[in-house]
């Protein structure tokens, strides 16, 4: 029986954001199916419409793939950046994948500026496996197998924070640049109750209310 070849493509949502959850996606696809992709056509998240990305998910779910999501709740967050850094639970997350999916390849969205060692470090890390890591900065603009992994990783971010938003009210994107999230955090200035969705150790929770005690 002739040897298929199975490719992956790692990406995240929602990194940089100061509330709800930051989600790692693996797509991986036999190299013989890879040209499905390049028939929808995928792309950056990004660049795409939340319309758009909402088709694309399902379009994508359709397709003979193998899918892995890694959720890293505020609290998960907030105890990696006080032990040693966020990188280190992503890449937790992008070796669980790498083993679980056992590819030949693994097209991987560097989280360094220093992407060739960064490849170098998940290779070792997923030792004993055989995978060769192919470790970019906007690895998202490029690669097809990136680009569905960053839609699934997006649309499943955008579900949690609007579940969030039925809870806790329209606290807009979650990112520190958004005004709505800015006035949404300040009102807990000085009460150090900020609700779970909120990350802790974010600098824009520091300038806004100092110490926070935990719930």
């Amino acid at each position: 029986m002739a040897f298929r070849e199975l490719h992956l493509g790692i990406d995240e949502a929602g990194r940089g954001c100061a509330i709800g959850p930051l989600v790692v996606c693996g797509f991986a696809m036999l190299v013989e199916d890879l040209p499905r992709l390049a028939e929808l056509p995928v792309a950056d998240s990004k660049v795409l419409s939340p319309a758009e990305r909402e088709r694309l998910f399902s379009a994508l779910r359709e397709l003979p793939a193998r899918i892995k999501l890694a959720r890293f709740s505020p609290p998960q967050i907030d105890a990696a950046v006080a032990r040693n850094g966020l990188n280190g639970l992503e890449i937790s997350g992008m070796v669980g994948m790498l083993r679980a999916v056992k590819p030949s390849v693994a097209y991987i969205d560097a989280l360094t500026s220093a992407p060739h060692k960064f490849g170098r470090q998940i290779e070792a890390l997923a030792t004993p496996l055989r995978v060769r890591v192919v470790a970019e900065n906007r690895a998202d603009a490029k690669y097809p197998l990136v680009q569905a992994a960053s839609i699934i990783a997006k649309v499943t971010r955008d579900a949690a924070i609007a579940l969030l938003r039925k809870r806790h009210g329209d606290f807009g994107s979650g990112y520190p640049s958004d005004l709505k999230t800015r006035v949404f955090l300040s009102r807990f200035t000085g009460k150090g109750d900020f609700p779970r969705c909120v990350r802790r150790s974010w600098s824009t929770i520091s300038r806004i209310s100092g110490a926070v005690s935990e719930d």
